[in-house]
């Protein structure tokens, strides 16, 4: 019920930044939005009627091809945001645009987008529309998913350059599209990236203690040899969160300060201690 429920507040939030920023700012745009925004431009057809008919066809076509598995994680992205489009739509033509600047308009679309999509995303469903070609596309030639959906999406902006858009327009539609594809990324990994420390020190019993029972992490011990002393030891392995960072290493080199320590970021870990209940001590 939570996964749902976030679905759909993420197809909410979509929608409305389709129907109060994207369109009124006349921007190109990829995907089923983007090509519907580009036959009302050029044959006048409701912008809404485009989007449901593509939806259905294309789920139609990925529960023919790819099968029902995959038909089932896209099965509210292709009718809920279709229908919360139509109303929002609606809404949107009645009360007017939030505002006319174009910056704004792409700045806010971005963000609405950007969030929205990677909500959906990260609860494991998809919006439908053009991922559904990419999936269909890389399950009968093997083409990869990534590349096919930017290709697909490129294709639809093109054909939006000869429904009468300026320059402006063109080259605030690629901002757009940069502003919320780098936000889905932010969305998938926010609250998920952790620091990964490897310390490689001849007192690392004692540093492994200290890490167990002041930090409460769990560790990992390595059997190394040194390159050049060939001297053999452990290295410890143990992540933590951003903000343990500098209080662990300070602790590290209080026991050892000429510890090796590699610090490096994660973007998710899964596991004991983070996804799962860690293990309780006897």
């Amino acid at each position: 019920m939570r996964k749902i429920a976030i679905i759909l507040a993420a197809n909410l939030l979509f929608s409305f930044g389709t129907a109060y920023f994207l369109i009124p700012s006349g921007m190109v745009s990829g995907g089923v939005t983007g090509l519907a925004i580009g036959l009302y431009n050029g044959f006048g057809i409701p912008k809404d009627v485009t989007v449901w008919v593509m939806q259905v066809v294309l789920f139609l076509l990925g529960l023919w091809i790819v099968g029902k598995d995959f038909a089932l994680t896209t099965l509210i992205g292709s009718f809920v945001y279709p229908a919360l489009f139509s109303v929002i739509t609606r809404l949107a033509d009645r009360t007017g645009a939030l505002t006319d600047d174009p910056f704004l308009c792409m700045l806010f679309a971005g963000l609405t987008f950007g969030i929205g999509i990677g909500l959906i995303l990260r609860q494991g469903a998809s919006t439908g529309g053009t991922d559904i070609i990419a999936v269909i596309l890389n399950k009968k030639l093997g083409l990869p998913v990534s590349s096919t959906l930017y290709a697909v999406d490129a294709a639809v902006l093109l054909t939006q350059v000869f429904f009468g858009r300026t320059a402006e327009q063109i080259l605030y539609g690629i901002l757009f599209v940069l502003c919320y594809s780098v936000l889905v990324d932010v969305v998938l990994t926010s609250g998920k990236s952790r620091i990964q420390l490897q310390i490689i020190s001849p007192r690392y019993e004692e540093i492994n203690q200290m890490i167990l029972r002041k930090f409460d992490r769990g560790s990992t011990l390595y059997r190394t040899e040194g390159g050049f002393t060939r001297t053999a030891s452990y290295a410890v392995q143990t992540i933590i969160g951003k903000r343990e960072l500098f209080r662990l290493r300070e602790e590290v080199l209080l026991i050892d300060d000429k510890a090796f320590i590699v610090i490096s970021q994660v973007s998710e870990v899964n596991g004991r201690g983070f996804t799962l209940e860690k293990i309780a001590e006897n």
